[in-house]
């Protein structure tokens, strides 16, 4: 353990630690704050700074592993009496724990963040903690063998530039997880085999010690080969984020016209539901409500697939709506939405012959359809920026300032005459 130490305080890198401590508080809080409140965004968030260290963190690792070269001591380090793996195990470990404190710590912030109103779901958090605990250490294996393989100045690019090209790389296959949303959380099996594997990459680096003739240290780095492809073939053959199964009776719903009903992890969002739950019971009589507005993920159907498996799927005949980022307007539009489609009967063209609409009231349409939104939202400006086309926009413009411009009741009766209007001329009567 002495050895340990002394290595940590002569690492190359140990000046960087406040440098990586504040880059990975200001990535955390200097982004959207919405994962506060919820344990899987929070644990998503703090686990993002992981790739940005993890750059920092292969060339560092790097520069670390081809100091013995740089200053010219292999031949001393060999001579030694303690074995040449076990220095460059004190190292390796010296150096990893100098990139690894400041991600913890960034963690350990967001914990205390969100522990303050303690919501459910914090088993979802360490999942998170987890993955990004990988991205470091495969950024430091990457960096080490770097360093041990390649020359001392050279190494430390290559490493930085290798983890950044990985990163881009594997993103298709969900390397970078930017997100926490509560329908899904870590795959306990898929992150397992990605954490043994890259311990294993990290074991076999070790072995690369005194190794300084070429032909010899070639041939230990073969032994690279392996076990970096199957960490490769496992990242890209499994999904480490999963669907999670609804959570039967710890749904959290709010009963009114029509039933809002959201993730436990999500209990924060329940005061603003609350409002737009008021909001639809206050509608005119012209819209038709869907009697259960789930968020997504809850309501799903399960059938057993071609090869025996369990699948799940979302049930097409019941209304959705996301949670984005926190913003209400996510959510308010994903309502307004379905609100409009049961009162316009969109799925049904027996009931209604959406098929000749024609330009100008597909117009009324979407202004209705965004006057929904503001008024579910509780008005003020969308959060998002569209780049539709400037016709529809126009008709988006009228509706909103509908919903800014009118008193309530003048608004409603708006609302009731366009939706009289639409279906009087689209459905057939009675329905």
């Amino acid at each position: 353990m002495s050895g340990f130490w002394l290595h940590v305080r002569n690492s190359p890198i140990r000046w960087a630690f406040p440098v990586l401590v504040v880059l990975d508080l200001a990535v955390l809080f200097l982004r959207d704050r919405h994962w506060i409140g919820v344990w899987p965004e929070t644990g998503a968030a703090g686990q993002v700074p992981a790739y940005l260290l993890g750059v920092f963190g292969a060339g560092a690792a790097a520069w670390s592993a081809s100091a013995p070269r740089r200053q010219r001591v292999e031949e001393q380090l060999r001579a030694a009496r303690v074995h040449p793996a076990r220095v460059e195990a004190h190292r390796l470990t010296a150096a990893l724990a100098v990139l690894l404190v400041p991600y913890l710590i960034g963690q350990v912030v967001a914990f205390a963040v969100t522990a303050r109103t303690f919501p459910p779901g914090v088993h979802l958090w360490l999942g998170y903690v987890l993955l990004g605990l990988f991205a470091i250490l495969l950024a430091v294996a990457l960096g080490w063998a770097c360093g041990r393989l390649l020359g001392p100045v050279f190494s430390a690019f290559a490493a930085a530039m290798g983890f950044l090209f990985l990163t881009v790389l594997l993103d298709r296959v969900g390397f970078v997880v930017v997100s926490g949303r509560p329908e899904v959380a870590v795959a306990p099996v898929p992150l397992a085999l990605r954490l043994g594997l890259v311990v294993a990459l990290l074991l076999v680096t070790l072995w690369l010690a005194g190794s300084e003739a070429l032909r010899q240290r070639r041939r230990r780095a073969a032994a690279l080969l392996p076990v970096a492809l199957s960490l490769l073939v496992v990242m890209g053959a499994t999904a480490v984020v999963a669907d999670r199964e609804p959570p039967g009776d710890q749904v959290l719903c709010l009963d009114g016209s029509t039933r809002l009903c959201i993730w436990p992890e999500h209990e924060k969002y329940l005061p603003e539901l609350r409002e737009i739950n008021a909001r639809i019971d206050d509608l005119p009589g012209a819209f038709k409500r869907p009697p259960l507005i789930s968020e997504i993920g809850l309501v799903k159907s399960s059938y057993i697939g071609p090869d025996g498996t369990k699948h799940l799927d979302y049930e097409a005949e019941s209304p959705v709506f996301h949670i984005l980022e926190g913003s209400r307007w996510s959510y308010a539009g994903d309502i307004g939405k379905a609100i409009t489609s049961a009162t316009f009967a969109f799925q049904d063209l027996r009931t209604c012959d959406w098929m000749e609409i024609t330009e100008p009231d597909q117009s009324q349409l979407a202004a209705i359809d965004k006057w929904l939104e503001a008024y579910l939202a509780g008005g003020g400006s969308p959060d998002y920026h569209t780049n539709a086309p400037e016709a529809l926009q126009q008709a988006w413009t009228k509706g909103r300032a509908v919903a800014a411009d009118l008193s309530r009741t003048d608004q409603f009766r708006w609302a009731e005459e366009e939706v009289n209007d639409l279906r009087g001329r689209y459905c057939r009567p009675g329905h």
